[in-house]
């Protein structure tokens, strides 16, 4: 944990919580002991940190020898009433990271793993985001879909960090088990319950900020079975806040976007769309694209051979209206957006491009 603060006023900070709990517990202290000797005496010798308190990571228990235990609470989590979802640019992969209002976070898919090299595997793109944000727990992570480019980063974000809640599609990818792998981690994370959301669900994320499950494949199933198609059964999120709305579509293609379009119809429009499939030629299909009617579109696409994004999503896109942002090309996107709906935030762009909500 970064304090911000130099290492000897925090040395001073502990010696004084120190030196009150000694001088306030009899037991601890013995009787030819003053406060004036106690306070000459070195009082981090055999001090030790034993955890983190607290779901957030905030705070800390120092113990020393003789039982003696002081618990120092943390700074609260920041609660800014704005809220800044980034579309990370990954390479060829998916990862959008949610700063909520409340100081809470989510983090929907994580892009790909890293590249292997002599000594090993090499950190996933999705970590030098995170440090760079100074992330040490995910309240919320989503796995749209069990594609590597999706789910990839999940190992190091299970190995490094904390993550309070897990939501998964039920889909099991049977020619992977790379999947396999980040659903044990989620099973073995210390607190991390794991969901199956299906559609017309509602999740808890922050107050005031909507996020409905659209779509999903929440019942266990293999993906050559019953003729289910991985990238179909993405768990699709419509977030509302402020009198914005955003769409984090995964990889659905043509035939889930006919569903949701039958089934919400115009509940789809979105000020945001998190275009589907990298903009392959199977999504962003004319009539979703007619129901949604973004202003912004962000495309998470890296060097690829699939020729995505597509000309013919690129043209549907911009036959709406959209602004398409692409992160091969503009990097990480930002949109920030505050409660109040006349407010835009001024939002600095992350090594890319930002779009204050409006």
């Amino acid at each position: 944990m970064r304090y911000g603060v130099p290492g000897r006023v925090v040395r001073r900070i502990i010696e004084g919580l120190v030196l009150f709990i000694l001088a306030w517990s009899p037991s601890a202290v013995s009787a030819s002991e003053t406060i004036e000797s106690l306070a000459s005496q070195d009082h981090l010798a055999g001090l030790t940190i034993r955890s983190f308190l607290g779901p957030d990571n905030r705070g800390m228990v120092i113990s020393r020898p003789g039982g003696v235990e002081i618990s120092v609470p943390g700074p609260e989590a920041s609660a800014s009433g704005s809220m800044s979802v980034f579309f990370v640019n990954v390479g060829q992969g998916d990862a959008e990271y949610i700063e909520l209002p409340n100081g809470k976070n989510a983090l929907i898919d994580a892009g790909p793993a890293g590249r292997a090299s002599g000594s090993g595997n090499a950190a996933p793109p999705i970590a030098e985001f995170l440090a760079s944000r100074g992330v040490t727990r995910i309240d919320h992570v989503v796995l749209t879909h069990p594609h590597a480019d999706h789910y990839g980063g999940l190992g190091w974000v299970f190995d490094n960090l904390q993550v309070g809640k897990f939501y998964d599609t039920g889909i099991d990818n049977s020619g992977a088990t790379g999947d396999d792998a980040v659903r044990r981690k989620a099973a073995e994370e210390p607190d991390c319950a794991t969901e199956h959301p299906a559609a017309d669900d509602s999740l808890d994320w922050a107050p005031g900020v909507g996020v409905k499950v659209l779509n999903s494949c929440p019942e266990p199933s293999l993906s050559s079975s019953g003729g289910k198609d991985i990238n179909d059964c993405s768990i699709v999120l419509k977030m509302s806040y402020g009198g914005t709305s955003l769409l984090f579509t995964g990889d659905i293609q043509s035939r889930a976007e006919a569903e949701l379009v039958a089934r919400y119809g115009d509940e789809l429009r979105s000020d945001v769309l998190k275009v589907g499939h990298h903009g392959s030629a199977q999504s962003s299909t004319a009539a979703f694209l007619d129901k949604v009617r973004p202003k912004l579109a962000f495309i998470e696409v890296g060097k690829n051979s699939y020729g995505h994004p597509t000309p013919a999503a690129l043209t549907r896109l911009a036959s709406v209206g959209a602004q398409a942002h692409r992160t091969d090309r503009d990097g990480t996107g930002e949109f920030a957006r505050r409660a109040e709906p006349e407010r835009p935030v001024a939002v600095a762009s992350a090594g890319g491009v930002s779009f204050p909500g409006r």
